[in-house]
């Protein structure tokens, strides 16, 4: 059975081993360690037998209290596609809601099918296309949901 806890300290090596063939290159070690210092309560570990199997990282936009992103979710190979990524979401939205967030927002690359698909099923719709969102010239799509 996956359970869904927050995030502690003592997870952060693991979960920086598992992101690294997830995210290559991507800073996982360095974010991890700034989501947990600015955003805590918004971080999640999911867990099949007390081994750590995912995350999912989010915010709160500082001009507006309202919108929260979900900055990074990642799944190990073997659970994709088996609800560890909805449980995950829907704890961070849960936890939104609570602090009276209203709207999510994220970016995806647009070959990321997979992860589009996924987002889409559990109700995000493409509010924009970001031509250079990632420096240098790296395209995003940006996804919202209402909460």
């Amino acid at each position: 059975m996956i359970t869904i806890r927050n995030f502690t300290d003592s997870d952060y090596a693991v979960l920086c081993e598992l992101d690294a063939p997830m995210f290559s290159g991507m800073g996982g070690p360095i974010l991890f360690r700034h989501i947990q210092e600015l955003f805590g309560e918004l971080f999640f570990v999911a867990e099949y037998d007390g081994k750590i199997i995912g995350y999912i990282l989010g915010g709160v936009h500082l001009e507006d209290a309202a919108l929260g992103k979900l900055v990074r979710i990642g799944v190990c190979k073997g659970f994709q596609r088996k609800e560890c990524g909805t449980k995950l979401t829907d704890a961070l939205f849960s936890r939104m809601k609570e602090r009276g967030i209203k709207r999510v927002h994220l970016t995806v690359a647009e070959t990321n099918a997979p992860a589009i698909s996924f987002y889409k099923k559990i109700g995000f719709v493409q509010k924009d296309y970001r031509e250079n969102y990632f420096y240098p010239d790296i395209p995003r799509l940006v996804l919202e949901k209402e909460l």
